[in-house]
């Protein structure tokens, strides 16, 4: 029997969401075996280190959808340091939001609780957070561009328009590839000392 293709979808692959959209994300952290709490993956220049994280749509027109991100946590250039403010933020204000805190309170119970936060305590972190558009670079071989995808463009915090605090899962457990101990026979050889350890919270 023939395959008939006279009547499958003629765009291939998945159109991004649009710029704005607000959507429910749950946060999944694909643990590697260095950097903070053992949860974080050595780049494969070995330069720089950072969290592996799944973002998936809960409910709505986009259930389902996935967004990746490969975030540092540090490095050794100053854009690997950029890097790491920016994804520090960003996980502050995902732990304020899931934690109804205040991105304004500076009061010491506030700090108490932001400095209270664990790497591991994120997997299944549950938040609104409205999504951006971010075009594709060049190929390296020079042929073509990738597809633009989704990014986080904003995380709803107490104050903002539409915050809700959300329900949260049960603790989830992280799946990890390899045993923290296999870390440095695991993956992309890596020149042990090539990096300090991240100082995420500091």
């Amino acid at each position: 029997m023939a395959l008939d293709l006279s009547t499958a979808n003629k765009t291939q692959g998945l159109e991004v969401i649009p710029a704005g959209t607000l959507v429910t994300l749950v946060m999944k952290i694909r643990a590697g075996t260095v950097g903070v709490e053992g949860l974080c993956k050595r780049s494969s220049k070995g330069d720089s280190e950072g969290v592996d994280v799944e973002y998936i749509v809960k409910g709505g027109e986009h259930d389902g959808r996935k967004l990746y991100a490969f975030q540092l946590l540090d490095g050794t250039t100053a854009g690997h340091a950029k890097a790491a403010e920016i994804t520090r933020a960003l996980l502050r204000a995902i732990f304020e939001a899931v934690n109804a805190i205040d991105p304004n309170d500076a009061s010491p119970e506030a700090d108490a609780r932001r400095n209270s936060a664990t790497l591991a305590g994120f997997n299944g972190a549950t938040f609104l957070a409205t999504l951006e558009v971010e075009a594709g670079g060049p190929r390296p071989d020079g042929n073509g561009r990738y597809r633009d995808k989704n990014v986080i463009g904003k995380v709803l915090r107490v104050g903002d328009k539409g915050y809700r605090r959300l329900d949260q899962p049960p603790p989830m457990p992280i799946e990890r590839s390899a045993p923290p101990s296999s870390a440095a026979t695991s993956g992309t050889p890596v020149v042990a000392g090539a990096i300090e350890r991240p100082h995420w919270g500091e």
